[in-house]
């Protein structure tokens, strides 16, 4: 009976012990996007994030928000890792990539998260490579949210881009297929006429 106490006992003060190094916690930031104006009515922006040595072995969420006001609008991203040479281990791992609409006041996501698509390549010493397209999207607040782990003994860094283009208003488009519409019918008849 005594000896059922003593593994007992010892079992818990080893799981006291191990706590705090088994589960180490998430490196969780969110940052306001820079933007850089195209002069097209869109933006461009450039962002990213690096990892000490103190924080290797631990995962990450960095949220990058921006705002889009007026007409609906698409949007393309993609981030990519750097690869420092650490002995046996990429530095950095990019888990996921995603874009979503939030409220601002709430922080809730508002609708669906557009998921990336994981384009790593081949072998040990391949950067991880993720992007994402998003088509005709409401005006709004929205996130760039990248997951990963920092894994170099060294720390790790990403970087990432992201484009928004303003989407045609529906008349003008329509107005821009019937100029189309209309000049390939003229052509057509002088084709025939000469």
């Amino acid at each position: 009976m005594k000896s059922t106490f003593l593994v007992l006992g010892a079992l818990l003060a080893g799981a006291a012990c191990a706590g705090p190094h088994a589960a180490a916690q998430t490196i969780e930031r969110s940052v306001p996007i820079s933007t850089i104006d195209d002069g097209a009515g869109g933006f461009n922006a450039y962002f990213g994030d690096g990892f000490a040595a103190a924080q290797s072995g631990r995962s990450f969420i960095d949220v990058f928000t921006f705002d889009v006001a007026g007409l609906p609008f698409d949007a393309a991203a993609s981030v990519t890792s750097s690869y420092l040479n650490s002995p046996s281990d990429k530095d950095l791992r990019i888990t996921a990539l995603s874009l979503y609409r939030y409220d601002p006041a709430t922080l809730d996501i508002v609708g669906p998260a557009i998921a990336g698509i994981d384009q790593t390549g081949f072998g040990a010493d391949a950067p991880d490579s993720w992007s994402l397209a998003a088509y005709c999207l409401p005006a709004g607040a929205y996130a760039v949210r990248v997951d990963g782990v920092v894994r170099g003994a060294g720390g790790g860094s990403f970087g990432a881009d992201l484009t928004v283009s303003p989407v045609p208003e529906a008349p003008g488009f329509a107005l821009l297929l019937t100029g189309l519409a209309l000049g390939a019918l003229v052509r057509r008849r002088m084709a025939a006429a000469a």
